[in-house]
């Protein structure tokens, strides 16, 4: 006998509430497979992550280059307002030791316009490395009786010390911008600034198989103030990066300053701002 019309549709209905279960099958990786993919991963993230690694260390440091350039010079500059034009200072007429002169220049004109964290002068290691070294790997002579040195406030590390008796008056300025901390090494993390009021002019030239200065008859003059050491009017990126080129500051210097594996590293700071503040290509590392 056949289901009336009611139960037709409350069989229906409950047909409809049944669960359905369709066959799924199921995907899985073989460790095999699992292997190869975490080895892929691993091989991209050994080319990579090094790199990565390495362009944000350098980003990290011509920020704080930049910065401290900029603390410095500004703290010149402001000097300058107060004291007039730098060729009318007088701290390297004062008949004493270029010590004394360093430390008078330092205290007189520029210390008003920074915010010093420590002073040692004479220099001593509570502001500076007992241990660094030029890019060529040779020692640097740091703690002497003629140097000085300050620590600002974000922790960089400055040694300086005045020189130029004979030919002209200067200050050099060597900033450790990570302080104490490794590698404290010219051109990687100390670089290297220049300051002459009365400088005449920087011959440039080249040196020969026997280590003498060529002269190429050039004079070029540093940038106004406070510069970074190598950045004079008229030289490029790949003079301070030949190993060969020479910028003389003192009559028969023989300095390979140049910002190559085999010279001091005192141009690096220089090329990296002529370059806009990027690591030059062949940068050495």
């Amino acid at each position: 006998m056949g289901l009336s019309a009611h139960d037709e549709i409350l069989k229906r209905v409950q047909d409809d509430k049944k669960p359905h279960f369709t066959h799924v099958k199921k995907v899985a990786f073989t460790l095999a497979e699992v292997l190869i993919t975490l080895g892929i991963i691993g091989i991209v993230a050994a080319i990579t992550i090094p790199t990565l690694i390495a362009n944000y260390q350098e980003k990290q440091t011509v920020t704080k280059l930049q910065k401290t350039y900029a603390t410095l010079k500004n703290a010149f500059e402001m000097a300058k307002i107060e004291y007039g034009d730098y060729d009318t200072w007088s701290w390297n007429q004062i008949p004493t030791t270029n010590a004394e002169r360093t430390q008078y220049f330092w205290e007189t004109y520029i210390f008003p316009h920074l915010k010093i964290a420590k002073k040692c002068f004479p220099i001593t290691t509570e502001c500076v490395a007992d241990d660094i070294t030029r890019l060529n790997g040779t020692a640097e002579s740091v703690v002497t009786s003629t140097h000085g040195a300050f620590v600002l406030y974000d922790g960089t590390s400055v040694y300086t010390w005045a020189g130029g008796d004979t030919f002209y008056p200067h200050i050099w300025v060597f900033a450790d911008i990570n302080g104490k901390a490794k590698p404290n090494v010219v051109g990687k993390d100390i670089f290297t600034m220049f300051f002459s009021p009365k400088n005449p002019g920087n011959r440039i030239g080249s040196f020969d198989d026997d280590d003498n200065f060529v002269d190429s008859g050039k004079l070029l003059t540093p940038a106004y103030g406070l510069s970074l050491y190598g950045d004079v009017n008229g030289v490029t990126v790949e003079d301070l990066m030949d190993s060969n080129f020479v910028l003389e500051i003192d009559t028969g210097a023989k300095q390979k300053h140049s910002c190559t594996t085999d010279g001091w590293g005192y141009m690096c700071g220089a090329a990296i701002k002529l370059n806009g503040w990027k690591f030059p290509d062949g940068y050495p590392r």
